[in-house]
């Protein structure tokens, strides 16, 4: 049996059945309900994570830098805005940074797997197809440290992003999936 919830946690649809069948129901219904279409991708994206909880740290506000990077030309700019309140989410979240690049990471973590490895992987491979602007309370050292570009305000990101001619605002950046119109 598979479910699916809301942003808030609580049951909206429940599938039973064959495990593969209910789970490929529930994935088709939620698409259905949390997705855009759009017609290609664009240079600039800027994405909030629509505040708290959402934006509490760096892991949680990834989710939204995950759903902007799919509505995003590669080489694009992504301008991320998360507060980051609690940092990182995990006291030894930067230690993955270390990496020459994500392929090295996913190498390390073939023998030394963490969630949040893989989190930091899956970070590392949008700032290496991307340049991302992060819009938060992190220290500007920090960021760089996860080559990322620190900002402190949206003015001072979009100064930094320089002009572009189109591009989407995401202001709930996790709650969408783009898809691009085939």
């Amino acid at each position: 049996m598979n479910s699916i919830v809301d942003e808030e946690g609580r049951a909206v649809g429940v599938f039973a059945g064959h495990w593969l069948d209910a789970h490929l129901k529930a994935c088709a219904e939620y698409t259905e309900g949390h997705s855009a279409l759009i017609d290609g991708k664009r240079d600039l994206v800027i994405a909030s994570c629509g505040g708290a909880p959402y934006d509490i740290n760096l892991i949680q506000a990834h989710k939204a830098m995950d759903m902007a990077a799919k509505a995003c030309a590669e080489g694009g700019t992504i301008i991320l805005i998360a507060a980051c309140n609690d940092g990182l989410g995990r006291p030894d979240f930067l230690k993955w940074f270390t990496s020459a690049n994500a392929q090295a990471l996913a190498s390390q973590l073939k023998t030394e797997y963490e969630v949040n490895g893989q989190t930091a992987w899956s970070l590392l491979t949008k700032v290496e197809a991307f340049r991302v602007i992060l819009v938060s309370e992190l220290e500007p050292d920090i960021v760089r440290q996860m080559h990322m570009i620190p900002a402190r305000t949206l003015d001072e990101a979009i100064a930094a992003a320089g002009e572009f001619i189109s591009g989407f605002i995401m202001p709930r950046g996790a709650s969408l999936l783009p898809i691009v119109r085939q």
